[in-house]
């Protein structure tokens, strides 16, 4: 749980964010976005479950390739690899994501920017989703992780040994939720390969450092996917509680047999 306590500590921040009467208030917007998320497949309709098993079976058809990966990586040692690998680890921790939402949604506060704390918002929303869902599955998986030497089909179900939470990789799925959030919110293109570049490393980090095996890396990144659309799908269905009052109407008289109608026109 220590990958989602950033939390905790942006919830004082999202309590205080809302300046705009017809907008539903944040601190109600941000946990309506984790449930909703979370209780997605509750929602689902049959091509949505298609495409689950489609996921579980790419994933297990991937841990073929777990140990060829492996040994592929651990025959690399390069300098440049070395702070590929520090950057990679550092873009994955959870202060990180805590800098990134935090970051954005309190700028956007100071300078009155919803581009800004809507941003932020979706970062917060998305990061603790996938931390929960990845905090619930390594220990009830049970996976061991590649420096363990148990191989890669190794599981203990719910075991809380640190050592046997390879599956999926919480890097990767922290590094490439702030990823997949911040290309969202961008059209430029430079921008959308800067942030993808960064989730990358991470991935390459875990490796590298024989932290996790690709299929680990791989589902991180789909966790990350899926906890991205759906908070942003989210957030941006509940943001007014009511048609917005600044909305202009434009009143207009016409003569009617017997009468006259008035008209008004939204704009």
């Amino acid at each position: 749980m220590i990958k989602i306590l950033f939390c905790i500590l942006m919830f004082p921040c999202v309590a205080f964010g809302q300046y705009d009467s017809a907008r539903r208030p944040d601190v109600i917007r941000f946990p309506d976005g984790v449930f909703y998320t979370l209780s997605s497949p509750a929602r689902w309709q049959g091509k949505d479950w298609v495409k689950f098993g489609s996921v579980i079976g790419a994933t297990a058809a991937l841990t073929l390739a777990d140990k060829p990966v492996r040994n592929f990586w651990s025959n690399q040692d390069d300098v440049a690899l070395d702070r590929v690998n520090r950057l990679g680890y550092h873009y994955g921790k959870p202060y990180s994501a805590f800098l990134f939402s935090g970051g954005f949604y309190a700028a956007g506060l100071l300078v009155k920017n919803n581009w800004a704390k809507e941003t932020g918002l979706a970062l917060a929303t998305a990061l603790f989703s996938a931390g929960l869902i990845q905090s619930v599955l390594k220990p009830s998986i049970g996976r061991a992780r590649p420096q363990n030497e148990l191989g890669n089909y190794s599981v203990d179900f719910f075991n809380k040994d640190a050592a046997l939470h390879s599956f999926p990789s919480g890097h990767s799925s922290m590094a490439f939720t702030i990823s997949f959030v911040l290309a969202k919110r961008t059209e430029s293109v430079p921008v959308k390969v800067f942030f993808y570049t960064l989730a990358g490393s991470t991935a390459v980090c875990r490796m590298y450092s024989d932290a996790h095996w690709v299929s680990d890396v791989a589902f991180g990144g789909i966790i990350a996917w899926y906890c991205s659309e759906a908070a942003i799908k989210r957030l941006e269905a509940n943001r007014y509680k009511r048609p917005n009052k600044n909305k202009n109407t434009q009143w207009q008289l016409s003569p009617f047999p017997g009468g006259v109608t008035l008209r008004g026109k939204f704009k």
